[in-house]
């Protein structure tokens, strides 16, 4: 069993029933609140922000984007959902907002764009961030949906393999990057999740999908048989948008905490 490299991470997705500024702001300190609470009483320090949850308030969310990164950086490994992608000039000014302006560790993209976009995003990583950085590419989603469009869902193994080589340029340079650059597979694709193409790639991965999704929470258990670094997001099952009580919460992070303990 190897549950040192299966971890949980935080999904700070502040969504009120309220929906006026004000709703979100008190959300968000909630969010804080418990996170500072939570510090040092975890194994694994990951939080995931959704950018679009800030953006949807202009220029204040984006104020509390930055209010809570400052805050949490040096406690816990921080990685901006963003999905962003654009070619070259355009790229970098999206990753230098997210790992210069804001100061996060990672990020997600998509692989649209191809190879040379996710090896500027992880070369800008590894520059601004060292070997705390993390890129996670989209790979397989948890809506299995086929179409002319499904250019992920029918390409998972060539994002894997493209991911493998960029991968293994940043390890030829310097070994201490072993986990720079990774993938997003949903936690319910066990097909591609425990398949010999992504296990023998010894990427990273981002598994969200367990809970509000649906995924089984036994994949937890069969992530640590094999030796990739395997993160977990949970969101709605802890904070429930920022809608509940502070100690439910801290009671929701316990309880979820526990099927990554041991083996």
């Amino acid at each position: 069993m190897n549950p040192i490299n299966t971890k949980m991470c935080l999904g700070i997705d502040p969504n009120p029933t309220g929906k006026d500024f004000e709703s979100f702001k008190d959300s968000v300190y909630k969010h804080m609140e418990i996170l500072s609470f939570s510090c040092g009483k975890l194994n694994n320090y990951i939080i995931k922000p959704q950018l679009a949850y800030f953006l949807l308030h202009g220029s204040k969310g984006l104020l509390l984007l930055e209010e809570l990164v400052a805050k949490f950086q040096k406690d816990y490994t921080i990685i901006l959902d963003g999905k962003f992608n654009d070619i070259s000039t355009t790229l970098k000014a999206y990753l230098d907002f997210a790992f210069v302006t804001l100061g996060v560790h990672g990020i997600t993209i998509s692989p649209f764009l191809g190879e040379k976009s996710i090896e500027i995003a992880v070369e800008q990583c590894v520059e601004h961030v060292g070997k705390k950085g993390r890129v996670y590419v989209l790979c397989a989603t948890s809506e299995n949906s086929h179409s002319d469009l499904s250019y992920i869902q029918d390409n998972w193994r060539n994002i894997v393999t493209s991911c493998k080589k960029v991968q293994e340029n940043i390890l030829a340079n310097d070994p201490m990057y072993s986990q720079v650059t990774g993938v997003v597979i949903a936690a319910n694709r066990e097909e591609i999740l425990f398949s010999q193409e992504f296990i023998t790639s010894q990427l990273s991965a981002l598994c969200p999908g367990i809970g509000a999704q649906g995924a089984d929470w036994n994949v937890i258990s069969k992530s640590k048989k094999i030796s990739n670094e395997m993160i977990f997001p949970f969101s709605r099952a802890i904070f429930s948008g920022g809608n509940i009580e502070i100690e439910q919460m801290y009671e929701n992070i316990v309880n979820i905490n526990k099927y990554f303990q041991g083996s």
